[in-house]
């Protein structure tokens, strides 16, 4: 990895997904981009995370065991509001779950797979420049 003193991303982003793989790898790539990462399993840890930290942005996946995505995100929405939120899921029957995320107060949806640089050009669009 790089030495990320120099990078300029201060913010951090908060991984809420139930896959250990997919936390990991999100974790490197958002790391390695210069941004601060948290990470919980589930949508209750993911909430208790936001409420005690700054992080700028959640990443949240909508399929998990306890609290849910959709919820998870509604929760976020109401309790945090000024946290940027993006909605992931995979599969070609879950669009329209992607949608919902959106008036449930996602300000982007993304489709698993994707592409890690797709997902950072959408958390830049989100992100004022530090």
């Amino acid at each position: 990895m790089t030495d990320r003193i120099d990078m300029p991303n201060t913010h951090t982003i908060l991984i809420i997904d139930d896959d250990p793989d997919i936390r990991k790898l999100l974790r490197l790539a958002l790391e390695e981009a210069g941004y601060g990462v948290r990470d919980a399993q589930e949508g209750g840890a993911g909430i208790a995370i936001a409420k005690e930290g700054r992080c700028a942005l959640a990443i949240v996946d909508l399929f998990m065991p306890g609290k849910e995505g959709l919820e998870t995100i509604l929760t976020l929405r109401r309790e945090i509001p000024w946290i940027k939120l993006i909605a992931m899921s995979g599969g070609s029957s879950r669009a329209d779950l992607l949608a919902v995320a959106t008036s449930f107060g996602a300000d982007q949806i993304i489709h698993k797979p994707y592409e890690i640089d797709a997902l950072l050009a959408s958390i830049g669009t989100l992100l004022p420049k530090p």
